[in-house]
């Protein structure tokens, strides 16, 4: 059986699997949402950012998954007051999310 180009290439993980880690990205987003209001703690956006990056450069994207990005960056950017240094204030949550994927 013939393999397709895509699958010789190797280089990019399929589409299916992106899904997976936007649904944990979008959770994390709703999440800072959420605790944008709290003083208890922040998610590091940056962190985030990166997340996203890493989809974007992994994966074998379809345009829906595409647009899904696009709306998660705007989010961040809006969530998250644009992009930010990392302080020293606060504790970060990320551990806890990081545990969760």
């Amino acid at each position: 059986m013939k393999k397709k180009n895509s699958e010789t290439s190797g280089s990019l993980l399929p589409s299916a699997f992106a899904d997976v880690e936007l649904q944990h990205i979008e959770r994390a987003v709703a999440q800072l949402r959420t605790m944008k209001h709290h003083s208890s703690g922040t998610l590091n956006v940056d962190y985030w950012r990166e997340r996203l990056t890493a989809v974007v450069t992994g994966y074998a994207l379809v345009p829906a998954q595409k647009q899904r990005i696009e709306a998660l960056r705007l989010a961040l950017d809006v969530g998250g007051g644009g992009p930010r240094e990392p302080t020293k204030r606060g504790r970060t949550t990320n551990r806890l999310w990081a545990k969760a994927a």
